[in-house]
């Protein structure tokens, strides 16, 4: 592991193969085919935790990166396509898997039940959704009906459509007119995050990809009053937990924000309606 670790293998990865071998050698240690487990031993004690946490973008951050995208002549063209992610919550690989079929304009949602993925080789294939719980239904707010318009009459006229596994008329092509992938959409958020740092040096934002936005939709919609159950629907998840837990990272500044919505709610309340509801109250108790 230590080797491994030198060699720059990431922490994440390193948690994988513990993950596969630590079980592996202990069938051999309960059939006393080995006197010890080698891996039985806690992955911090001999490597340094340098993974970084996936945090949602602070209302400041999320702005300041749209706001430069939306106005960059070379990566306004990809905009579109950030707004959805921020307002849906999509997995990048279900986002990429869309096609003209999933797309009901008229009933203003998006039909998520697939995901477009691309192997080492090349080879292109739709797989089902993570869990029958990503199976789903999004809403499409105003925002994302005009992004995927936009995104549509934009889109480049294949010659011929690409079909993959029984699947045809993809959103969203490349260059060479075949389906855009996770890695398409993670080197768009990569390149326009580097031209950003490059212009505003004394500026700098966190590292964002496509999952990061996915957290950030999340966590917008936790702090907006979203309940967990609906929230858990919408991310595609099977236990609500897993939403909480994992993809709900709360700062400074939105906790003082859900706090400060609580407040002058609390206000408002006290200073219009607790007289009158106060009389209601007793009224019904007469009652």
């Amino acid at each position: 592991m230590i080797k491994l670790s030198n060699a720059g293998k990431g922490y994440s990865t390193l948690t994988s193969i513990r993950g596969v071998l630590r079980p592996a050698f202990q069938m051999a240690y309960n059939e006393d085919i080995i006197v010890k487990n080698p891996f039985d031993f806690k992955l911090t004690d001999v490597v340094v935790n340098n993974s970084q946490k996936r945090l949602a973008l602070t209302d400041a951050q999320r702005d300041t990166w749209m706001n430069f995208v939306r106005n960059d002549s070379t990566y306004c063209k990809y905009y579109d396509e950030f707004v959805v992610l921020l307002h849906t919550g999509m997995r990048v690989s279900e986002f990429c898997g869309l096609t003209f079929k999933d797309l009901d304009f008229e009933n203003r949602r998006i039909n998520v039940d697939h995901q477009l993925l691309r192997t080492r080789n090349g080879e292109y294939k739709i797989e089902v959704t993570k869990s029958k719980s990503g199976r789903r239904y999004i809403a499409m707010d105003d925002d994302v009906y005009a992004s995927l318009k936009n995104m549509i009459a934009n889109r480049p006229k294949a010659k011929v459509e690409m079909v993959v596994d029984g699947y045809s008329g993809f959103i969203m092509l490349d260059k060479n007119e075949k389906p855009k992938v996770a890695l398409h959409i993670e080197n768009e958020c990569r390149w326009s995050l580097k031209k950003y740092a490059k212009l505003h040096p004394d500026e700098p934002l966190p590292h964002i990809t496509p999952h990061v936005l996915r957290h950030t939709f999340c966590t917008d919609m936790h702090f907006m009053g979203l309940d967990p159950k609906s929230l858990q629907y919408f991310m595609g998840h099977a236990e609500a937990r897993t939403t909480m837990n994992i993809y709900t990272h709360a700062s400074y500044e939105q906790a003082k924000n859900a706090l400060t919505k609580v407040l002058k709610f609390t206000t408002h309340f006290t200073t219009h309606f607790k007289g009158k509801f106060m009389k209601i109250c007793e009224e019904s108790c007469k009652t």
